[in-house]
């Protein structure tokens, strides 16, 4: 039995950020209903590419789900809300603050009709502060956590690093709420800011940079030093080098044929003549011949794998990290591992796809169903 067995959470959140807190959660046994407009729901089901009809990212993240498609504008559609509410954990939204007032989805609201109640809120900004109400994105969130700011060359990137980590932060929040509600008898709530979720990665250059004096500079890992950066080599693939302890650096130099520098290390003097010299060296040869030289140096080398070639990387494959289902969407297991942690690769639902189903299980009549359905308060997938 899965540690999260029986825990019911509301999922209110649209594209990446609460998909993948809540898919994390129900890997970890949660059941999770989403709760849909009528209209176009999720956008990222819509969002290319597509597999069968539906957005490859959308049936990646959203296995195992349930999905209601229910009008919150109605007053008879918040009143559906809150009887599901009554037998849930958990409740987690993505919407900008306030707008959950108005839906008669607030934390204030829902606390009084379910005191046990979890509630997570994922936002940019968080609920507070003088930017709570503005919009943003990823590369927003990374621009202002400092963590470009510490990139010898700040460039926008692939990584999804605020909205990944902020649903880690949610999932590290509910759990915390949910073990706290065992001691107490309580809820809580859970205010995720993705800004700050992306902050930690920033942490060590922020303390680095705080307490350093102008004379005692640190060792630096945003790509002014050589021992910490990616090279191209002669067939253009890039590489990454970290060899941040002395002994790795030393087992580079050696291995490379160039001992003269391992004294260079860290002389802040001779950085960016090494880094040259070092570059030209990488731009002798293909990957494929470095990897040969270097992967058994204990160097702390790696090649770079493109997204697509991580189905046949060796060490993913050993553990089973992602994989393709037979339908051709791609997967990808949480990284959280206990000991019975197999993943259930069920399909993601259809818009609206559990409505009946879900109400018939909180308690709801047939004919109470059926109302709704004539009133348009919930529908069905076709």
């Amino acid at each position: 039995m899965k540690p999260l067995h029986n825990i019911r959470i509301l999922d209110m959140t649209r594209l990446l950020p609460g998909a993948v807190c809540t898919m994390l959660l129900g890997d970890l046994g949660a059941e999770i209903i989403k709760v849909e407009d009528p209209g176009a729901g999720d956008y990222a089901r819509l969002m290319p590419p597509l597999i069968g009809g539906m957005g490859a990212f959308f049936r990646s993240s959203n296995r195992g789900k349930k999905s209601i498609a229910l009008d919150l504008k109605q007053d008879a559609g918040q009143a559906v809300l809150h009887r599901l509410v009554e037998q849930a954990d958990a409740l987690i939204e993505g919407f900008r603050p306030g707008v959950t007032a108005r839906l008669g989805a607030d934390y204030e609201t829902l606390r009084a009709i379910n005191p046990r109640l979890v509630y997570c809120s994922l936002s940019g900004w968080g609920q507070t502060g003088p930017l709570a109400h503005v919009s943003g994105h990823d590369l927003n969130y990374i621009a202002r956590s400092g963590l470009l700011g510490g990139e010898l060359n700040p460039q926008t990137l692939a990584a999804k690093v605020a909205d990944v980590g902020g649903a880690y932060v949610g999932v590290m929040g509910v759990l915390a709420a949910l073990l706290q509600r065992e001691r107490s008898g309580a809820g809580d709530y859970v205010d995720v800011a993705l800004s700050e979720a992306a902050m930690p990665f920033a942490m060590l250059g922020w303390v680095q940079a705080c307490s350093q004096g102008s004379g005692d500079k640190v060792l630096d890992l945003g790509g002014a030093n050589a021992c910490y950066r990616l090279y191209f080599c002669a067939d253009g693939e890039p590489v990454a080098l970290s060899a941040v302890e002395m002994k790795f650096w030393a087992n580079f130099c050696v291995a490379a044929g160039k001992p003269e520098w391992i004294a260079l290390h860290t002389a802040a003097d001779r950085q960016a003549e090494l880094i040259e010299e070092i570059s030209k060296l990488f731009r002798s040869k293909p990957a494929a011949d470095w990897a040969r030289l270097l992967e058994d140096a204990d160097c702390c080398f790696s090649r770079v794998i493109a997204p697509e070639a991580l189905l046949d990387d060796p060490q993913m494959r050993a553990r089973g990290m992602v994989g393709v289902t037979a339908e051709g969407v791609p997967w990808m297991r949480s990284p959280i591992r206990l000991s019975n942690d197999a993943i259930g690769l069920r399909s993601a639902p259809a818009h609206g796809e559990h409505s009946r189903q879900v109400l018939l299980d909180c308690g709801f009549t047939d004919s109470e169903v059926e109302a709704l359905l004539a009133a348009g308060v919930i529908r069905e997938s076709s």
